[in-house]
């Protein structure tokens, strides 16, 4: 935090220019359209990331949502790593507003955070950082390509946007998910079908047995009679 200060560690990764090249960095690597279009809209990241990084974001939320936000970052083992994921969330979480927007609208809604839901930021940016280390693991250690790692290893749900994907999931994954959802859909209708059959046939089985009691002891009574 104090390497932020001093002018002579700006360029350090550490420093402030190192903090928001790293940052910017995360955001291009799993949101590269919220990026993108950032710079078309020329919004220097120094407008929003300098308040952000310096003040621990302390100016964004509410106190009760602050210090919720700092018990986190100071009981993580990586607080670098912490903020940097953090922020990058915290874009991704009104990317649909950003990118609908103008230069004012941007600006406006990155020096005015609107209100959110604090715990929702923790665990997506948690989320991203898992879920990144596990592709990367994934790649390094299993030898395998970025598209095969994205394939196989399940987003967990909190993720908002990882390596360009909505959710994190890539197309066949959705279409794997789609194609699950409807044959349980399938297999739901059956099962209802088979249990009304059941219940048609147990229905009629005891009236069936009810009626031919009655007029078994009907006929019987008659013939005493």
């Amino acid at each position: 935090m104090r390497d932020i200060f001093v002018p002579d560690l700006d360029d350090a990764d550490t420093g402030i220019q190192g903090r928001m090249a790293n940052m910017l960095a995360l955001l291009s690597l799993h949101d590269p359209d919220v990026r993108c279009h950032l710079d078309d809209c020329s919004i220097d990241p120094g407008f929003y990331s300098i308040r952000w990084l310096t003040t621990l974001l302390s100016r964004e939320f509410l106190l009760p949502d602050t210090i919720r936000l700092w018990d986190s970052m100071f009981a993580s083992t990586h607080k670098d790593n912490f903020m940097r994921y953090v922020c990058v969330c915290m874009v991704m979480i009104i990317r649909e507003d950003l990118l609908k927007a103008d230069f004012g609208t941007c600006l406006r809604l990155l020096q005015a955070y609107p209100p959110t839901d604090v715990e929702k930021l923790l665990e997506s940016s948690r989320a991203l950082w898992i879920y990144e280390s596990q592709v990367t693991l994934a790649c390094h250690k299993g030898g395998i390509s970025l598209s095969q790692a994205l394939t196989t290893i399940a987003p967990p749900p909190a993720v908002i946007m990882a390596y360009g994907l909505h959710g994190g999931l890539a197309l066949d994954q959705i279409e794997r998910m789609r194609q699950d959802m409807m044959q349980a859909t399938s297999q739901g209708q059956r099962r209802f079908r088979s249990i009304g059959r059941n219940m048609t046939n147990t229905s009629a089985t005891a009236g069936k047995s009810f009626f031919g009691n009655f007029f078994n002891s009907k006929s019987n009574s008659n013939k005493k009679s």
